[in-house]
C-alpha cells in the first residue's frame, strides 16, 4: 500500500514538472511566433529583430539554456511516464471503446515524436545552417526563403506545425490538471476554447511562413 502510494505521487510529481515545462515551452512558441511573423514585415525588420536577440549572448545563452533544460524535463517525463502506462497493462484490452476525447488528448505521444524530431532538424536548419543549402548567418529572411524555396522542407515544417498545434490544443488543458487546478464546467469550457484558438494561431501563424516562402519562390522561378 505505501509503496503504490509513494509511486502514486512520483507521477503526480513528474506531471507537475512535465506541466511547468510545457508551460515554459508554450510561451517561448507564442514568443517565437510573434518574432518570425516579422518575415512579412520583409528582410529589414526580421534581420534585425534576429540582431536584437543576439546583441547580449549572456541574456541569449542563458535563454537558451532554460529552454533546453524545459525540453528535457519535458520530454524525459513524457516518455518514462508513457513507458509506465504501458507496462502497468502489458495487454491490450480485449474490447475497449474510446471515451470521448480530442484529437490533439489521442495523439499527445506521437505529436511528441514528431516535434522531437522536428526541434533537432528546426535547429540544424535554421540555427546552425548544417541541413541548410546555403546558410549565411545573420541573413535570416535570406536563409528562410532559400530553405522553404523546395517542396520537401515546406511540407515538412507545416506537417510539423500541424503536429504542433495538436499537441499545443491538449496540453494547455493537460497543464491544469497536473498541476492541480480545478475548473468549473464552464471555466473548463473557456479553457477548452482558448486552446482550441491558441493551437489554431500557432499552427497557422508558423505554417503560413514556410507557404509563402515557397510561393515566393515558385512565382519568382528560383
Amino acid at each position: 500500500m505505501a509503496t503504490s502510494v509513494e509511486l502514486g505521487t512520483t507521477s503526480v510529481a513528474k506531471k507537475a514538472l512535465m506541466a511547468v515545462s510545457g508551460l515554459v515551452l508554450t510561451v517561448y512558441v507564442v514568443v517565437h511566433l510573434a518574432g518570425n511573423l516579422l518575415y512579412f514585415a520583409g528582410p529589414e525588420a526580421l534581420d534585425a529583430y534576429a540582431a536584437l536577440l543576439h546583441k547580449s549572448p549572456t541574456v541569449l545563452w542563458s535563454a537558451r539554456a532554460v529552454l533546453f533544460a524545459a525540453f528535457a524535463v519535458h520530454v524525459f517525463y513524457a516518455i518514462d511516464l508513457y513507458t509506465r502506462k504501458a507496462s502497468a497493462r502489458p495487454v491490450a484490452y480485449g474490447r475497449y471503446e474510446r471515451a470521448v476525447s480530442s484529437p490533439g488528448a489521442r495523439t499527445m505521444i506521437w505529436t511528441g515524436f514528431v516535434l522531437l524530431g522536428f526541434v533537432v532538424y528546426h535547429v540544424l536548419h535554421l540555427t546552425l545552417g548544417l541541413a541548410h543549402p546555403a546558410f549565411v548567418p545573420g541573413r535570416v529572411h535570406r536563409n528562410v526563403s532559400i530553405g522553404f524555396s523546395s517542396i520537401v522542407p515546406t511540407v515538412m515544417y507545416v506537417g510539423s506545425m500541424i503536429a504542433l498545434g495538436l499537441h499545443v490544443s491538449h496540453g494547455v488543458l493537460s497543464m491544469t490538471q497536473s498541476l492541480g487546478l480545478t475548473l468549473r464546467r464552464q471555466g473548463l469550457r473557456g479553457l477548452r476554447r482558448f486552446a482550441t484558438v491558441l493551437a489554431l494561431i500557432v499552427a497557422v501563424g508558423l505554417a503560413a511562413i514556410p507557404i509563402t516562402a515557397l510561393a515566393l519562390a515558385m512565382t519568382s522561378g528560383r
